[in-house]
């Protein structure tokens, strides 16, 4: 049997009623329980006190008082009432007594239970230590005794013990009057419960039920909903936003092709140009590209067919016709449309939506062939460029190898001509500083070419900047050249390659020193930028740079020295891109220069 949404809330409401008289009503059971036996157990202590102090008494004050204490108890009325009367003082005591050290009944509540033998009973200080469950079925069975005992001793010897007795059925009779109450409790607070549900439940579904029915017309396509907006609270904003969902869903209803296509991001930033069109051909979606393509606005051309594109656009409209007529896809069909003032080739595809019993539209593609003849270009040029570096660097490695042959040969060819005339000589040192200079371009090209893979640690620019300025300073320092440092102390740690860094840095003081042939002073300087990066400004005072050749200065091999190589300032802007960096410079004639490099904190 299925119950209804009413039915299902009383039941729910009820369970939940249920749930919670049962936990109070154990919760309250298991503290009152708990209280009942701690209770029960500080009277208990109590009385057993009483009878050991009155026993004491009636030791001290008894004649003859050499008679052993046990005897001398056991013959004394006064305690044997004394113990009746602590008996009748606690509604929880069965009886009490007092044993000797064999356990045998020296005085009793009861008179005739005298002389016998005390049978071991469970102790009641072990009922307190149980859980809630085990102390409520322990406190529950019939017939259960707990015995509370006390040593007694005399002149420091044990003479026997002080025994009350405790039965559970004394103890259970207040639970059993509080557990009455809660059962009381919980049948009058069920029907009570399920009959306030009942009312609220038909409270509450009949507006459910009339925003059913209008949901049903919706379904059906009436989209004036006609709602209750009498009503003040939640279900007046329900009913409101059903109205403004109809006359949404009248309006909108040919946008939600793409709308649940999901395609709109992504169409978008295609290179290709997209259309969407529903079943009849009209326009639902039109993308950045393809209107750049037919240079026509989206916003006139949504919701209108292509043919208000124009009689230039003949082609691409029969061909969507077709397709739609056909429900057929068409792929890669070569089509001219006109562009910019010209008619250029596309690729046009036709993918249909849907199929024959659910047919919801089409989507066009239009792809540039010149643009993929373009990328298929640069394609075949990004490969050749890799062969050619790839033949390059071969071609390097074979001209440094008969370079070295070279070196070793003139060194013999000068140890063997020492003898021969000074013109000779010369000729030599000629022939060797050429070779040496050609050596060093191959390095340097090999540097360039060669795939470079950076060792990243964590590195102090502003330490790295003054180790590489004293190496510099120790040769240039006597030409008149000084450094001068405007570093930022809270300059943090990047991430780098310290040798590629390195030989960054020294490449740029380097040329700095060597463009102020008088002296002059080089100034460094480091920030720390908003934007997670660091500057290091290198500036000095020579010449300047030319306009003409500022641009030119990070060309491979370009060099305005008599001797340089034309590879510093390449390797230099080459390991600062591999660094994500950026190196620029400013430069004013007869003032000087100034390198700006940028570089992120963390790769």
């Amino acid at each position: 049997m299925r119950l209804n949404v009413k039915g299902k809330e009383a039941l729910g409401v009820s369970i939940i009623t249920l749930v919670v008289v049962v936990g109070s009503t154990f919760l309250n059971l298991s503290q009152l329980s708990h209280v009942i036996v701690r209770e029960t157990s500080e009277q208990v202590s109590l009385i057993k006190r009483q009878i050991f102090e009155q026993s004491k008494r009636a030791v001290l004050n008894a004649q003859p008082s050499n008679s052993h204490p046990i005897v001398l108890l056991a013959a004394n009325q006064e305690l044997k009432k004394f113990l009746e009367a602590s008996v009748g003082y606690s509604p929880h005591l069965l009886y009490a007594l007092i044993v000797d050290t064999q356990g045998k009944t020296v005085l009793h509540s009861e008179g005739t239970k005298t002389e016998r033998q005390h049978p071991n009973r469970p102790k009641l200080e072990d009922l307190l230590s149980l859980g809630p469950i085990d102390r409520f079925k322990v406190l529950y069975q019939e017939g259960t005794i707990f015995d509370s005992t006390l040593p007694m001793a005399w002149e420091n010897v044990s003479i026997g013990e002080v025994i009350v007795g405790i039965h559970t059925s004394l103890l259970r009779e207040r639970m059993t009057s509080s557990l009455q109450t809660s059962i009381l409790f919980g049948l009058i607070a069920l029907p009570i419960a399920w009959l306030l549900t009942m009312g609220l439940a038909a409270l509450t579904l009949r507006p459910i039920h009339a925003l059913a029915y209008q949901m049903e017309q919706l379904r059906q396509g009436h989209f004036e909903v006609l709602t209750d907006l009498s009503r003040t609270d939640e279900f007046r904003e329900l009913a409101a936003q059903l109205q403004l969902l109809g006359q949404q869903l009248k309006s909108d209803r040919l946008k939600a092709l793409s709308e649940e296509s999901h395609l709109d991001g992504v169409i978008e930033h295609l290179e290709d140009g997209v259309i969407l069109v529903d079943g009849q051909g009209k326009v639902l979606f039109f993308n950045q590209a393809m209107e750049m393509m037919v240079d026509f606005p989206v916003s006139s051309l949504r919701g209108q067919r292509l043919d208000i594109l124009g009689t230039s656009f003949t082609a691409l409209v029969r061909l969507v016709d077709q397709a739609l007529a056909e429900k057929t896809d068409y792929r890669a069909m070569p089509c001219s449309l006109p562009r910019k003032g010209d008619n250029k080739s596309f690729l046009i595809s036709v993918l249909c939506l849907g199929n024959f019993s659910h047919f919801h539209g089409a989507m066009i593609l239009c792809r540039d062939v010149e643009a993929m003849k373009t990328l298929q270009s640069l394609v075949r040029y990004a490969a050749q460029l890799t062969t050619l570096g790839q033949l390059t660097s071969g071609l390097a490695h074979e001209v440094k190898n008969p370079l070295n042959s070279m070196v070793i040969h003139l060194e013999i060819l000068k140890e063997e001509t020492k003898s021969l005339n000074g013109e000779f000589q010369r000729s030599l040192q000629v022939l060797e500083g050429e070779v040496h200079r050609l050596d060093r371009v191959v390095v340097g090209f090999l540097k360039f070419m060669r795939p470079q893979e950076l060792e990243i640690t964590s590195v102090n620019v502003n330490q790295l900047i003054r180790k590489e300025a004293s190496l510099l300073e120790a040769e240039w320092g006597n030409k008149g050249i000084h450094f001068i440092f405007q570093c930022d102390h809270d300059l943090p740690l990047i991430s780098a390659d310290q040798d590629l860094l390195s030989q960054v840095l020294l490449n740029i003081m380097l040329n700095a020193c060597q463009a102020m042939e008088e002296g002059g002073d080089i100034r460094i300087a480091t920030s720390n930028q908003q934007d997670n990066e660091i500057l290091i400004s290198i500036s000095d005072q020579g010449q300047g740079i030319p306009a003409k050749e500022r641009e030119k200065i990070f060309q491979l091999y370009y060099t305005t020295k008599h001797h340089g190589s034309g590879l510093g300032l390449p390797l230099a802007y080459r390991f600062v891109q591999l660094h994500e960096g950026v190196i620029d410079v400013q430069s004013e004639m007869g003032k000087g220069t100034t390198f700006h490099i940028r570089l992120p904190k963390k790769i």
